[in-house]
């Protein structure tokens, strides 16, 4: 989820829910609710501290460390404004939850009982950065902002805080439903992908039978027809297949590459086998970030690598 969103989601929260306290508070819970996010900060101390829960929405995005963290922050800001810190306490911590829980409804996973459990979790309802939401809390800041200063009118402001609530409310539970109604139908080797717009999703469908590979991606709508964006077969030979089986490897063993769904493409040039892995869940206009891995068919040695942004050929 996007920073603006964290921000505007927050303060509609406590609008809701906390109405009668101060501005302190305010500027208290909002902060909480993008505090998660400022783990960019600390994921340099990583060339340090060799930890994968250092990252960006890693560690930080836990609603144990959040309570913790709560706890720390209250104690400290109760202690210079004389505030009530069991009251500062559980606003940190429902503020903190409410980012860690937008973050679970997109498709990048998140450790959300570390250190309890790193088992990670997401529920594929919505893309991580959605240009989407961004643009729609945009919308809401600025209308804000042009209404106040034009006719400083809590009338009309409240309307459009209610009017933004309604619409963040209803796309969530759109999202959620259309979701849940995608997987009942889904193949076992099929897999449900939200787009950028709410009536646009993707459907990424894999078969590997011995060294046969099918893969095929399908863009769908409630409202249109579908249309395949992607669609090849690939045919590896046994020292191909073992070497595809070392890039996956490669990249499960990765702790920011294991959160994806990969698209894989095969090049074969000058005794060279690469391996070009698509990660699907941040692809926009069939196009995505990838890795590749090359290898020597001889030596069956890795001999490069590289990391980059581009479209995966139409084949069909």
């Amino acid at each position: 989820m996007d920073f603006f969103t964290h921000l505007v989601v927050g303060a509609l929260a406590y609008f809701f829910l906390f109405k009668e306290f101060t501005f302190d508070y305010l500027i208290f819970a909002i902060f909480f609710a993008v505090l998660p996010d400022l783990d960019i900060f600390i994921s340099p101390l990583k060339r340090i501290i060799k930890s994968n829960y250092l990252e960006h929405r890693s560690g930080s995005h836990s609603y144990v460390i959040g309570t913790i963290i709560s706890a720390i922050i209250g104690t400290i800001y109760s202690i210079l404004t004389q505030q009530s810190f069991f009251i500062l306490w559980i606003v940190g911590i429902i503020f903190y939850g409410i980012h860690i829980s937008l973050d679970l409804l997109t498709t990048t996973k998140i450790p959300c009982f570390y250190p309890i459990s790193k088992k990670e979790y997401c529920f594929y309802i919505e893309k991580a950065g959605s240009s989407f939401t961004l643009l729609t809390s945009l919308i809401f800041i600025t209308s804000l902002w042009i209404v106040f200063n034009s006719f400083q009118n809590i009338t009309y402001l409240l309307l459009i805080i209610n009017i933004y609530s309604y619409f963040i409310g209803l796309y969530y539970i759109y999202r959620i439903l259309t979701k849940i109604w995608i997987n009942f139908k889904l193949k076992d080797n099929q897999k449900y992908l939200p787009g950028v717009l709410p009536f646009y999703f993707y459907i990424f469908e894999k078969k590997i039978i011995g060294n046969n590979f099918s893969l095929c991606i399908e863009k769908k709508s409630h409202f249109s027809r579908s249309k395949i964006i992607y669609k090849n077969n690939a045919k590896l030979t046994p020292q191909e297949m073992e070497l595809f089986q070392k890039g996956m490897g490669l990249c499960l063993g990765d702790y920011y590459y294991a959160k994806w769904t990969f698209l894989t493409i095969f090049f074969r040039h000058n005794g060279v086998f690469s391996m070009r892995f698509f990660f699907l869940e941040p692809m926009v206009h069939s196009r995505a970030m990838y890795i590749q891995f090359d290898f020597n068919l001889n030596t069956q040695e890795l001999i490069g690598n590289n990391q980059s942004f581009g479209r995966f050929n139409k084949e069909l």
